[in-house]
């Protein structure tokens, strides 16, 4: 479906550590019964086709003990299948729910190629980096979990918001990850009792913990704000890497 002018374009970008199954799913959630489009941002890893291009340049496979050269194009051949396979996916997904899409590829790293495609109004929903074998823990678990990573107590509002937006029927427990100032967490600690909503309140390593112990249920969501993620990409970065996803910066 061709793109049109909608109020919300919710980005869903990945690149070649495809994690896509669950980044489409939060996205299909938030998208349903909106006025919105789907973009979808496949990002070419600038460093791994930087690494590729060198003589010698060898890759390993799940399963196999044997080292295998690679070379450039074979690398960028690989990465454009992959893009394809997303595009495909996506425009099944938008044309399923009626709503537009729109596709592109850039060449670069994730965080700062979604951070610097999206609008003011957007929202980018990001994969997990992550790709060790983990404990398959979470199956029991059967209510998904939307955390909230507010910096400062200005921050808490908007994410809240963002929560309901996500998760109208409230279906998902809420619970706000307290920033590593003691000073900002005191706050937020207040803010969150006044919010007059029930609210967890945990520190980052229980998120980090969480998503190391098994695979997400879905419905499951990180919620961060574009400023956070701008001001402290490197972070974000890290959280992605630690198996911290689907992550939405709105």
């Amino acid at each position: 479906m061709n793109a049109s002018a909608t109020e919300l374009r919710i980005w869903i970008v990945v690149d070649a550590l495809d994690r896509s199954a669950d980044v489409l799913g939060a996205a299909m959630r938030l998208a349903a019964g909106r006025a919105v489009e789907l973009a979808g941002l496949f990002v070419e890893d600038a460093d791994l086709l930087r690494l590729a291009g060198w003589p010698g340049a060898t890759e390993t496979r799940l399963l196999e003990t044997t080292l295998r050269p690679v070379a450039g194009a074979e690398l960028q051949a690989a990465l454009r299948a992959q893009a394809l396979a997303l595009h495909r996916r996506l425009d099944t997904l938008a044309r399923d729910i009626g709503v537009p899409s729109s596709f592109r590829i850039a060449r670069g790293r994730m965080v700062q190629q979604a951070l610097h495609l999206a609008g003011s109004g957007d929202w980018i929903v990001l994969a997990s980096a992550a790709t060790g074998l983990r404990l398959q823990q979470a199956a029991s678990r059967a209510r998904p979990l939307v955390w909230l990573l507010p910096d400062d107590v200005e921050a808490l509002s908007p994410l809240l918001a963002a929560a309901t937006r996500y998760d109208p029927q409230r279906s998902a427990e809420r619970r706000v990850v307290l920033p590593p100032d003691a000073t900002h967490a005191a706050r937020l600690r207040a803010a969150s009792q006044a919010a007059g909503t029930r609210l967890q309140l945990v520190r980052e390593s229980e998120l980090i913990a969480r998503a190391s112990c098994g695979p997400s249920v879905p419905g499951d969501l990180v919620l961060m704000t574009r400023e956070s993620g701008a001001a402290d990409p490197q972070r974000l970065g890290r959280l992605l890497r630690r198996g911290v996803g689907p992550l939405a910066l709105v």
